[in-house]
């Protein structure tokens, strides 16, 4: 019996069969090299019971290879112009399915209930960079959040995801992402190896949900709003923003900052996950009196 071509070269052979172009408004950069998504999806560690969120599976190389290795792959394109190719690939994939839809208008907690059931779930995904930190915040803020988020992302953009608090590249995702989990990079990943390259390096990050967040806000939801806030006008004060986050005074403001043991001209950006819990349950106060 002959052997079933790889992933690789069935996605090859199906974007020259169909005609396929890349569109660059919609970040279309693919990884068609199986050994190079191989060696990331053992970096990812996926084992055979877990189910695997993808968003944007372009030729579906790293799509077919999941479904290799885990239980059940869903994957999620906007380009509907990619469904004979993916057809084509994913023809031998009985455990992947496609869903064609734009995933920030999607409803995740119904569509991994759909896709897993109550079954936890890991997100893998070369994502299209516009969108990077859309995603994130959407992923680690959802009610249904993944195990893990293993991404594909600019060299700078995970540089800020890893910033520490205090620093110049500290921000409101990267304050998110650490009250969600660990991140680390697994592996960079030159432009060479996409089709076709795009102008930058990029790393391979791996976001690891805690089982115990790092700090636990009162009201997780007016928190996450908090870190929003904090880093909305850099330039100003955290009394500023969040008199304008919050439609509260300046005065009001600054009774939280002091019931946060914080200085009343502090700025966002210098603020620890701990001390914006701090703020946020200040906040709690003053709103329930």
């Amino acid at each position: 019996m002959p052997q079933m071509p790889s992933a690789g070269l069935r996605a090859r052979v199906a974007l020259d069969r169909h005609g396929f172009r890349t569109t660059h408004a919609l970040g279309q950069n693919f990884l068609l090299d199986d050994a190079l998504l191989a060696r990331l999806l053992d970096d990812a560690a996926l084992a055979a019971e877990d189910n695997v969120l993808e968003i944007g599976p372009g030729a579906g190389v790293m799509t077919a290879l999941m479904a290799e290795r885990a239980r059940r792959v869903l994957a999620v394109e906007v380009d509907e112009r990619l469904a004979p190719v993916l057809g084509d690939v994913l023809a031998p994939c009985e455990n992947a399915t496609v869903v064609y839809a734009d995933f920030l208008k999607c409803d995740v907690g119904a569509l991994t209930a759909r896709a897993f059931g109550d079954a936890p779930y890991r997100v893998v995904a070369n994502l299209p960079y516009y969108i990077t930190a859309d995603i994130l915040l959407r992923l680690t803020t959802c009610a249904r959040r993944p195990a893990s988020i293993a991404i594909m992302v600019q060299r700078e953009a995970a540089e800020r995801l890893l910033a520490e608090p205090g620093s110049k590249q500290w921000c409101a995702l990267a304050a998110t992402v650490r009250y969600y989990g660990a991140a680390r990079v697994l592996e960079a990943v030159p432009a060479a190896a996409f089709n076709p390259p795009p102008h930058v390096d990029s790393c391979f990050l791996l976001i690891e949900r805690y089982a115990n967040p790092p700090v636990r806000p009162a009201n997780e939801a007016r928190f996450l709003r908090v870190v929003q806030a904090a880093f909305a006008m850099r330039r100003k004060t955290l009394v500023n923003n969040l008199k304008s986050a919050f439609g509260i005074t300046a005065d009001q403001a600054a009774d939280v900052l002091a019931a946060a043991e914080l200085d009343g001209r502090v700025r966002g950006e210098a603020l620890t996950l701990a001390e914006l819990a701090r703020v946020s349950d200040a906040l709690d106060q003053l709103t329930s009196r």
